[in-house]
């Protein structure tokens, strides 16, 4: 089951009450890769959604994010997209990649429940905004090189290894 634990920014945009957030405990977690961290940012004066695992910090973001679209049934269906297009980038095998997606079928939402993880995801909002910003805004940079190189920053919670290669162990481990 996919849980997206998301930020107070994140619940408003999204549109959830305190009747769509499950009651989440560390243990409940029982997927391939863990929970999901969601944050809502502005770039360029566009909202974007920025997705990190919690257990590999593995991130990737969705820009040109409107309250129309950005709707609790439409989120999960978003991060699907973003999570493969990452994982097929990233030339995962198919196995894993259907693994995730399997995972994925259910999902629910909570509360982030960690203010490590918590700081781990502003970082790398700070992170991407400035690599954007510094690529010449969202018109000129090239996202795909943006997530390649954030996800291979090395990160101290991972003992200084990559999200990359966190995210590959997790799911070769889970794979069948």
């Amino acid at each position: 089951m996919l849980t997206l634990k998301c930020t107070k920014k994140a619940q408003d945009f999204i549109g959830l009450d305190k009747n769509d957030l499950d009651a989440t405990e560390k243990e409940m977690d029982q997927s391939v890769m863990g929970g999901w961290y969601v944050n809502v940012f502005l770039v360029d004066r566009r909202k974007c959604l920025i997705f990190m695992n919690e257990r590999s910090l593995v991130s990737f973001i969705i820009f040109g994010a409107r309250k129309d679209n950005s709707k609790k049934d439409s989120i999960p269906e978003l991060f699907l997209r973003g999570i493969v297009q990452l994982l097929v980038l990233e030339d995962f095998p198919p196995a894993h990649i259907n693994r995730l997606v399997e995972d994925c079928v259910d999902y629910r939402f909570a509360k982030t429940d960690s203010r490590k993880v918590l700081g781990n995801l502003n970082d790398l909002v700070a992170t991407y905004e400035h690599m954007i910003w510094y690529e010449g805004g969202l018109k000129h940079c090239n996202l795909d090189e943006i997530l390649y190189r954030v996800n291979r920053t090395p990160q101290r919670n991972l003992n200084w290894g990559y999200s990359i290669d966190m995210a590959r162990e997790l799911l070769s481990a889970n794979a069948t």
